[in-house]
C-alpha cells in the first residue's frame, strides 16, 4: 500500500469533503474540523473564468488556484483533475503540476472531454485509455504520498456490472483509491466493493446521504463530497450584498443559487458564438 493508501485507510469512519474554492474558505475549513478539502473543476471554472464547466479552464490555471489554496492552511486537498486534461502525456504533467502546488490527492475521470457540441449524454473512454491516463499519473508522481484516485460513474442505461469491472481494472493498475460519482445505492456498491478493495471517495451531487454508519465501513469508503454548497451560498450572499450597496432590496426569487448562476456565467455567449461559427464555417 502507497503513504496516501495508508492515511485514508487510518481514518476512522469517513470524512466528509469541505469544498474550498480560495484560500480563505480552506482556513476556515480547518477550523472547523475538516481534514480534508476539494477543488471541484466546475467551482474552479466558475470562480476563476466565470464559464461553466465547458473544459475551458487550463490545467494551468487549475493549478494556480490550487498552489494558492493548498499553499494556505493545513487542509489536505484533493484535485479534481478531470480527465487529465488530454492524452497520457498530458495527465503525466497535470498530476507533476498538483503535486508540485501543494495537493494531496488528484481524481482523475473516464469520461470523454471535452464534450461534443450539444452533446447531452455522457460517454466514457476505453477502459485501456483510462488505464494508460491513470498508469502514466502513477509513474509521474514524485511520492507515493500524492494519491492518484480512478473516477467512474454509472451512464445512462449502463448496467452496474459494467461499472463493477472497469472499477476492478482500474484497481488494478494500482491506484490509491477509486472515486463514485452518483453512485450512492447500497446493492450497488455491494457488487463494486466486490471488483475492488480499494478506499473509496463518493460524491452524490447534494442528494441527502441515506449511507449507515455499518455500510461505510464495509464499503471502505472513507472519503464524501456533498455538493459545493459553500460556493453556491458565496455567490447568493454576494448578489444580496450587491442589491444593498446598490440601494435596492433584492426579491426572495432573486436569491437563488441556478438562477444567478445562469444569468451570469458566459453559458449562452459561448452557445451564440458556436452557432454564429457554424453558419459561417460549417
Amino acid at each position: 500500500m502507497t503513504a496516501f493508501s495508508n492515511l485514508l485507510n487510518e481514518t476512522q469512519s469517513y470524512e466528509i469533503l469541505a469544498s474550498v474554492h480560495y484560500p480563505i474558505a480552506a482556513r476556515m475549513a480547518v477550523d472547523l474540523g475538516f481534514k480534508y478539502g476539494m477543488v471541484g473543476g466546475s467551482v474552479a471554472s466558475l470562480s476563476m473564468l466565470g464559464t461553466p464547466d465547458l473544459m475551458l479552464l487550463t490545467s494551468t490555471e487549475l493549478c494556480d488556484l490550487v498552489k494558492r489554496t493548498s499553499q494556505s492552511s493545513s487542509l489536505k486537498i484533493i484535485v479534481d483533475g478531470d480527465a487529465g486534461y488530454g492524452n497520457a502525456l498530458n495527465t503525466m504533467r497535470t498530476a507533476v503540476e498538483l503535486e508540485m502546488a501543494g495537493a494531496t490527492a488528484v481524481t482523475i475521470e473516464d469520461t470523454n472531454l471535452p464534450i461534443a457540441y450539444r452533446q447531452t449524454k455522457t460517454k466514457l473512454i476505453s477502459q485501456q485509455e483510462q488505464i494508460d491516463k491513470l498508469s502514466a499519473a502513477l509513474d509521474a508522481r514524485r511520492s507515493d504520498s500524492f494519491g492518484i484516485i480512478a473516477r467512474t460513474q454509472i451512464v445512462s442505461g449502463e448496467d452496474i456490472g459494467a461499472v463493477a469491472e472497469r472499477v476492478f481494472q482500474y484497481s488494478e493498475v494500482g491506484v490509491d483509491g477509486i472515486c463514485l460519482a452518483g453512485v450512492n445505492d447500497p446493492e450497488q456498491l455491494e457488487l463494486i466493493s466486490t471488483a475492488s478493495s480499494k478506499p473509496k471517495m463518493l460524491i452524490n451531487y447534494g442528494r441527502k446521504n441515506t449511507l449507515t454508519e455499518e455500510m461505510y465501513s464495509r464499503f471502505n469508503i472513507k472519503l464524501l463530497l456533498n455538493g459545493h454548497s459553500p460556493f453556491e451560498s458565496s455567490i447568493v450572499a454576494t448578489y444580496h450584498a450587491l442589491s444593498e450597496l446598490s440601494g435596492r432590496t433584492p426579491s426572495d426569487n432573486e436569491l437563488h443559487y441556478k438562477s444567478l448562476i445562469g444569468r451570469y456565467t458566459e453559458e449562452r455567449w459561448f452557445d451564440s458564438s458556436l452557432k454564429r461559427y457554424l453558419r459561417i464555417f460549417g
